[in-house]
């Protein structure tokens, strides 16, 4: 039977010790400032075929952020996802509704509601385009006009117990600037307003207005990269192994060392 002294097992548990904290400080560097100064991290990903923009949230997004339980207004908890191509932004997200005929609304780069001159997408608006995707711009309260061109592909879908889907594509630079459609540029952060209604003026069916609750406008980051491989939860898994493994060791030669005794 191997037997180690206690020299090699304190050698073998600072090596242990030592992978932790490189890859606990490795993570620190790679993840940790990815959510730092922005609330959605649009990382660099796979493009999306037309066809696939569908209102299905599927394995097409696997390689954007994913931000879960994000608050919208006027009253709801959302999961958004975001990404682009380096040619188009895409922009997915869940929730449920009060409602099967609600509309949903993307505000870009001016923060206040309805911003007059603010670039938008518009989601499932009765009069605009009922079930339907619309690029829009934002005339200033109360007033949303669909752009002569349409820039970009959408879809809503409503599942059981109103649950609402929308997808997004939309290029990074159109060249509408007619129409108020942005230029988004990788690494730049800009403006998102999310906003729905189901009580009327586009939308019925249930009691939320686009016109309660505050603003709360977020943020949206154009990451140069993709997605870190090791997410949090990766990580943490990955320190736990490592210092079961660590634990298990110790105790297997401290037995070892004392039989040998």
């Amino acid at each position: 039977m191997l037997f180690l002294n206690t020299g090699r097992i304190n050698q073998l548990t600072s090596m242990s010790v030592f992978l932790m904290v490189t890859m606990l400080a490795t993570a620190y560097v790679v993840v940790e400032p990815v959510y730092a100064q922005f609330d959605f991290n649009a990382f660099l990903g796979n493009p999306i075929p037309d066809e696939e923009i569908d209102g299905i949230i599927g394995s097409e997004w696997d390689d954007a952020g994913n931000h879960p339980d994000i608050t919208i207004q006027p009253q709801a908890t959302a999961e958004i996802w975001t990404k682009h191509d380096e040619t188009y932004l895409y922009i997915a997200m869940q929730f449920t509704a009060d409602s099967s005929n609600p509309w949903v609304a993307f505000q870009f780069d001016l923060p206040s509601h309805m911003s007059s001159g603010a670039d938008g997408a518009l989601f499932g608006h009765d009069r605009l385009g009922p079930n339907e995707y619309r690029d829009i711009s934002f005339g200033g309260l109360g007033s949303i006009s669909a752009d002569a061109i349409q820039d970009g592909v959408g879809a809503i879908s409503v599942g059981d117990s109103n649950l609402i889907a929308v997808e997004l594509k939309k290029p990074l630079s159109s060249g509408d600037s007619a129409e108020d459609d942005i230029d988004w540029t990788v690494g730049n952060t800009y403006t998102l307003v999310i906003r729905w209604d189901s009580n009327g003026g586009g939308s019925s069916g249930g009691g939320s207005s686009h016109l309660s609750g505050s603003v709360g406008h977020r943020t949206v980051f154009i990451n140069t990269n993709e997605i870190p491989e090791f997410s949090a939860l990766t990580l943490f898994v990955a320190l736990t192994t490592v210092a079961i493994l660590v634990i298990a060791l110790k105790r297997r030669t401290d037995l070892h060392v004392s039989k040998k005794r």
